[in-house]
């Protein structure tokens, strides 16, 4: 069955391009760039792609399109245009032009439709195939078709949004610096083991039944872990931050000799 993987990273350009448009354009369109792998579709990259759009007609620039495609191909060659993408939850006439076109670029394009405008106080992520239809040597068509999908992201990513979703519901947006946010992550992460560490006193106690698949992801987690000593992870701790320091002295230098010399050239 044909489904979708979408990354947090192409979903977040975008709401980007989104907030970027033009005032003359209510919607945003472009190109989903990917992979696809055994009946599955991974969508890693996005990019907005110029377009015009009426009542009576849309025109989009194909040519950038093709030429953008090209250009993220070569900076990464295991990826390929997968289908494109639009602002909004509705689909109407024009959507199925566009689909022609990617449908040229691709086998299967997908159609990812992204609810920037948050009409459900949530953004709602829909992905759709086509199917065809119509009558043999006649009129035909093509009706969406909806596909199951997942959105992932990267450790990075995640760190991130859980920090915004940490911000739901404040006005203003606390100014943490790193050593607070190293604090406060650390604190996330003893809470995670010590929920870890309940879990398998239960376990081994009979409170809880055995799952033998969790307990082959928490050997995986532990096996993943270096086996270092105290010493040896003080001495990695002390050399970046002594890297961390030399780059900031380097930045302070760097902040005034541009400010020396924007003086210079005043008094010239």
């Amino acid at each position: 069955r044909f489904k979708a993987v979408v990354s947090t990273q192409s979903t977040g350009n975008i709401v980007d391009n989104y907030e970027r448009r033009n005032d003359n354009n209510k919607r945003v369109i472009g190109t989903l760039m990917g992979r696809y792998d055994k009946g599955t579709v991974y969508v890693t990259e996005s990019f907005a792609v110029p377009h015009q759009e009426t009542e009576e007609e849309v025109s989009m620039d194909m040519e950038y399109a093709m030429r953008i495609g090209e250009l993220q191909k070569k900076v990464n060659t295991s990826m390929y245009t997968v289908g494109w993408y639009s602002s909004g939850i509705i689909i109407n006439e024009y959507s199925s032009l566009i689909h022609a076109f990617y449908k040229c670029q691709c086998p299967t394009p997908v159609h990812l439709t992204v609810d920037t405008q948050l009409k459900e106080q949530k953004m709602k992520i829909n992905t759709h195939i086509t199917s065809q239809i119509g009558v043999k040597n006649g009129t035909e068509g093509c009706i969406f078709t909806p596909v199951s999908h997942s959105i992932v992201g990267s450790e990075a990513d995640q760190v991130s949004l859980k920090f915004f979703q940490g911000l739901r519901g404040t006005k203003k947006t606390p100014n943490l610096n790193d050593q607070e946010q190293i604090i406060s992550s650390c604190d996330d992460m003893i809470s995670q083991i010590n929920i870890v560490m309940g879990h398998v006193k239960k376990v081994l106690s009979g409170e809880a039944p055995n799952d033998k698949e969790l307990g082959r992801q928490l050997m995986e987690v532990v096996q993943s872990i270096p086996n270092l000593d105290g010493d040896t992870i003080t001495n990695m701790l002390n050399s970046h931050m002594q890297d961390l320091l030399a780059v900031e002295y380097l930045t302070y230098l760097t902040r005034q000799q541009l400010a020396i010399s924007a003086r210079i050239n005043q008094i010239l």
